[in-house]
């Protein structure tokens, strides 16, 4: 009997890392991090890295994709990738891929299936199993077409909250030109960061609120929508409803404790609880006239439509 699975998607910023890390404080759930494996590998991806290596039916393909997925460059991804390099035997993940169809669903299931044995212990039938890449929100299709039993749990937040986050991190060099050309000086970046915020947290979050409408209709009983506010002011009663879509009980210890902040390998404290209401308005001390403007009158009929002031 295969495992239960659930994903988590959604805009970057919205916190699905702390949804992944309160989830995998249940004995029945063990979440994998970010792969970016539809995007990046699959051949629905933007990029369709695994035709580079053939009918993954032949050996020779197979292995060089697995010696691929263990080489220098993946092994310092702070991600799945480089969690897999550290932690599991390449020999031993070659064997499960030459075992299995190799087909991008087994290769998939593979990875959400070491995570959790690692984790957990060998002994993971009974375990849900899942997955966290917040751009898997464009790939759902294809997730339900591998997993047709799967549950969607989609994080959301007002725009103008993931704006300021995102602006953050461009200006703290993690994301955008400078994270990729180090290099490049300040005075050449820095202009250039609140139009890249702007124009990326527009996009992604019209896209979002776009495919909410489609999943929603299309896989009513299997997908939820979750607004960071509601996670962060009420965690208690909404991971107790996440706990019930997904058909586990609620355990009190998912929601105290030390939490996963930015990084899916990295514990910080933030708080008594790990929870900062204060997160939810803080974007209002942080954003100029003109961007505030921009998202209200754009976005005011899907702002009021989500629960937000415009």
């Amino acid at each position: 009997m295969e495992n239960e699975v659930v994903f988590i998607v959604g805009c970057a910023r919205t916190g699905s890392t702390l949804l992944r890390d309160v989830l995998n404080r249940s004995n029945h759930i063990c979440i994998t991090p970010e792969t970016h494996f539809l995007r990046r590998l699959s051949r629905v991806g933007l990029w369709k890295q695994i035709q580079r290596f053939g009918d993954l039916t032949e050996d020779r393909n197979a292995n060089r994709l697995v010696d691929y997925l263990f080489s220098p460059p993946k092994a310092a991804e702070r991600n799945f990738w480089g969690w897999l390099n550290k932690q599991i035997d390449r020999e031993a993940f070659r064997r499960r891929v030459l075992d299995s169809d190799r087909s991008e669903r087994a290769i998939f299931t593979i990875m959400m299936q070491v995570y959790a044995a690692q984790k957990r212990g060998p002994h993971i039938n009974d375990l849900i199993l899942g997955e966290k890449t917040p751009t898997h929100l464009y790939y759902v299709p294809t997730l339900m077409e591998w997993f047709p039993n799967a549950k969607l749990i989609h994080t959301f937040r007002d725009p103008r909250g993931i704006f300021v986050s995102t602006l953050k991190r461009l200006k703290a060099g993690k994301w955008g030109f400078k994270a990729r050309y180090p290099s490049l000086p300040n005075r050449m970046v820095a202009p250039l960061n609140t139009p890249l915020a702007v124009l990326h947290t527009t996009k992604t979050w019209f896209d979002a609120v776009r495919l909410h409408g489609v999943y929603q209709q299309r896989y009513a009983q299997q997908y939820r929508l979750l607004r960071f506010e509601d996670f962060i002011v009420n965690p208690e009663q909404h991971v107790a409803q996440l706990c019930d879509f997904l058909g586990v009980p609620f355990e009190r210890r998912m929601i105290d404790g030390v939490i996963v902040i930015g990084s899916s390998y990295r514990e910080q404290r933030r708080g008594p609880k790990g929870f900062d209401p204060q997160a939810v308005h803080r974007w209002q001390e942080h954003i100029d006239l003109l961007t505030r403007t921009w998202f209200s009158l754009l976005g005011s009929k899907y702002l009021k439509q989500f629960g937000y002031v415009p």
